[in-house]
């Protein structure tokens, strides 16, 4: 399995800092390790308006304590949830790296934003002719949402966003990294927010993708995804200012498939590709990753093409495997950056997360599906998956070095 040794020569440039999250288990990384411990839920039924019709939906919605009490301490965006979810969960991961970002000039500092949607709630009450502030308007259009978030933490290097499906997570770890490796800054923060929104649940009813008594990713009765929104952040920095034991971005890629406008390709091919380059930027074989953490939303068709890319991959020995989908929802443009802070937990704890609301395993499912978490005797490499619209794929190796 996986090892801890690094050569000089293939040691990456990006390094994690520090970590922030604010999803429906609430602020903080506790609840998420208590979630994870448990093989908890967090999705809960709520009374929705899709359309012209409410009914109840499945989902991970943010605690409104939480947003009552971000709103506030900041009334002035406190209509633009998507900056007050961002604002918070970079505002942790900044705490999490205080000591490396201190010496870090403001120059220096980037910011890379991972949003499908960005404030799009705001658009929903102007639509609806409800008064919305000029704050949370501009917040609708994803490149003023990462230039202010980049103003509020003082990031005064490259300020850029991303926006390219369920891929975009993963796509923003990449190009922070690409950033420090290029050496446009010494620290990059990394975040991805989205909101559960009328504009959000619409489009996915009609797709007929939700399932309607919540998520069960992998699972042979599985009938479709459920939503989730928060945020999630990630400080990258360059590699020497951080000492051992260390986290890296040692290896990463993307592909598209181009099979259909909302359907992966059946056959996995894509994912696959994207997968094999990515281990091959990292210069590690198949058999070094401990485990991996899927993109397993609970539709029919991403499941199985999932599966059948990881048997592409790894054969008849696929790693450990599990989805957090069931945990706090697919929360989109975050779930890149949510899920690798989930990685990040596991290889920092020594902890394997299990799948929460897995029934019954599909039949095509290797045996290495996790149903329940458990302790981690050797986990040093990480290969995190999200597929997204438009046949989009990204892969992620994250390795953890001894001290």
């Amino acid at each position: 399995m996986g090892s801890p040794v690094e050569t000089a020569v293939t040691a990456p440039a990006a390094a994690i800092a520090g970590c922030g999250a604010l999803c429906a288990n609430g602020p903080g990384l506790e609840p998420l390790l208590r979630a994870v411990a448990s093989n908890s839920t967090a999705l809960r039924p709520r009374e929705c308006l899709i359309g012209k019709t409410s009914r109840p939906i499945v989902a991970g919605f943010v605690p409104d304590e939480c947003v009552s009490q971000l709103q506030a301490a900041d009334p002035e965006h406190a209509d633009s949830r998507a900056f007050l979810f961002a604002v918070a969960a970079l505002n942790q991961a900044a705490h999490d790296a205080a000591a490396i970002l201190d010496s870090i000039p403001a120059a220096r500092r980037g910011l890379v934003l991972s949003t499908t949607k960005a404030n799009i709630e705001a658009l929903d009450k102007l639509v609806r002719r409800q008064s919305v502030s000029s704050v949370a308007q501009r917040h609708i259009q994803p490149a003023f949402l990462a230039a202010d978030l980049a103003r509020r933490l003082d990031c005064r290097g490259p300020a850029q966003c991303v926006s390219a499906a369920c891929i975009s997570g993963v796509s923003a770890l990449q190009q922070g990294a690409a950033l420090i490796r290029r050496g446009q800054a010494d620290a990059v923060f990394v975040a991805g927010v989205d909101l559960i929104s009328q504009f959000v649940l619409a489009g996915f009813d009609s797709l007929k993708s939700l399932d309607p008594d919540g998520c069960r990713p992998f699972d042979k009765a599985r009938a479709g995804l459920s939503l989730g929104e928060g945020a999630a952040a990630i400080v990258l920095v360059k590699r020497g200012l951080l000492s051992p034991p260390s986290i890296f971005l040692s290896g990463w890629s993307t592909s598209n498939d181009a099979n259909h406008l909302t359907g992966p390709s059946r056959d996995g091919s894509g994912l696959a590709l994207a997968i094999q380059r990515a281990l091959a930027k990292a210069q590690i074989a198949p058999d070094k990753i401990d485990y991996i953490n899927a993109h397993g939303t609970g539709t029919p068709y991403n499941d199985s093409m999932e599966l059948l890319a990881l048997r592409s991959v790894f054969g008849d020995r696929v790693p450990p495997f599990s989805s957090a989908k069931g945990i706090f929802g697919h929360t989109l443009g975050a779930a890149g950056i949510l899920e690798t802070v989930l990685c990040v937990l596991a290889l920092r704890n020594n902890v394997l997360p299990g799948t929460p609301r897995l029934r019954e395993p599909d039949p095509l499912a290797p045996d290495s599906l996790l149903r329940e978490p458990r302790a981690a005797t050797h986990l040093y490499c990480v290969l995190k998956i999200n597929c997204g619209f438009g046949g989009s794929n990204a892969a992620l190796v994250l390795q953890r070095t001894l001290p």
